[in-house]
């Protein structure tokens, strides 16, 4: 049963080491004058009542954007994006219903991103995450989950289990279809880059 206004918290991943980008810290790099971490935050904004930045490295100027910034846990450092996930948990607000996930190079996220994934996370009870997917693919590293499966996470990593889809499939899991391909266009490369300049 859906709340009749859940409070979401948003998490930004951006701990990656952006090999195909020169190994530059990819939220900041800049598409159209603005920072990919700055579009990915206009888009979510105004769909989130709380967000935080998953990051390991220039975290003052992640700061800057005005949100809390969190470092991977030392035990879990480099470990991938499950690690930055696994680091934010403690700093999510008591009153959070659910956590949506999204990388930091996303910069053309839908504006209905989040209200789609909330009614299908709550459309059956025993759903646990609900993640995003066009016709052509499915979108692990976007996703909205209740928060109580974090308890699980620790041991997940610890069986040395990084990848979303590992984490995303352990769980009952809902997809949700966005008809809009370029809305989930990631930026994993100069080509991509210049193309959407």
């Amino acid at each position: 049963m859906i709340k009749q206004k859940p409070i979401i918290t948003g998490v930004i991943l951006a701990g990656g080491e952006g090999r195909r980008m020169g190994r530059k810290n990819k939220g900041l790099i800049p598409l159209n004058d603005r920072p990919l971490i700055q579009h990915v935050i206009e888009r979510l904004h105004p769909q989130l009542d709380h967000i935080l930045i998953s990051a390991n490295e220039d975290i003052a100027t992640y700061q800057e954007l005005g949100f809390p910034v969190i470092s991977d846990h030392a035990d879990f450092k480099n470990k991938g994006p499950l690690a930055g996930i696994l680091s934010t948990t403690a700093f999510i607000p008591k009153s959070t219903d659910a956590v949506l996930i999204v990388p930091c190079d996303t910069p053309f996220l839908p504006i209905h991103l989040v209200s789609l994934l909330v009614n299908n996370l709550y459309a059956q009870t025993e759903y646990e995450i609900a993640y995003a997917a066009t016709a052509s693919q499915i979108h692990p590293s976007i996703f909205l989950y209740k928060p109580i499966i974090n308890n699980q996470l620790a041991a997940h990593l610890n069986q040395q289990q990084y990848s979303l889809k590992s984490w995303i499939f352990k769980h009952n899991a809902v997809k949700t279809i966005f008809e809009d391909e370029h809305a989930f266009t990631n930026m994993n490369d100069m080509e991509t880059l210049h193309q959407n300049q």
